[in-house]
C-alpha cells in the first residue's frame, strides 16, 4: 500500500493511497498479480492508515468522471475509506515458551 499524507487549504487532513488487490498468480509466469485501486480518506481514519502493512480499509466504492479535456472525461474509481485497521500477521506475532501451556 502506498500512502500520501497532505492538508487542503482548509485544513482538512486526508490520505491518499493505492491498494493492490491479490488476483491471483500469472498462468504463464507463475507470478503474483495484483489490481491497484486508489483510496481516499479523510481525518480521524487518516490517523489509522499506515503505509506498506496490511491493512483492512472499510468504506464504499466511488466512481465520477473526471474532465480531462477529451469528449467523454476519465472515469475514476476509489475507495472512499471511513475506517481502518492493521491486520496481524505471523511475522507480527512472537511466541516464546512462557506463552505455551506446557
Amino acid at each position: 500500500m502506498q500512502v500520501t499524507k497532505q492538508a487542503d487549504r482548509d485544513g482538512v487532513v486526508m490520505v491518499l493511497g493505492t491498494i493492490g488487490v491479490y488476483k491471483g498468480n500469472n498462468k504463464q509466469t507463475n507470478k503474483p498479480q495484483y489490481s491497484n485501486i486508489p483510496f481516499v480518506a479523510y481525518n480521524t481514519a487518516t490517523a489509522f492508515i499506515k503505509p506498506d502493512c496490511k491493512m483492512l480499509l472499510h468504506g464504499r466504492l466511488n466512481s465520477y468522471i473526471k474532465d480531462d479535456g477529451s469528449q467523454y472525461g476519465q472515469l475514476v474509481v476509489q475507495i472512499q475509506v471511513n475506517s481502518a485497521y492493521p491486520i496481524a500477521t505471523s511475522q507480527d506475532v512472537t511466541v516464546t515458551d512462557n506463552d505455551l501451556p506446557f
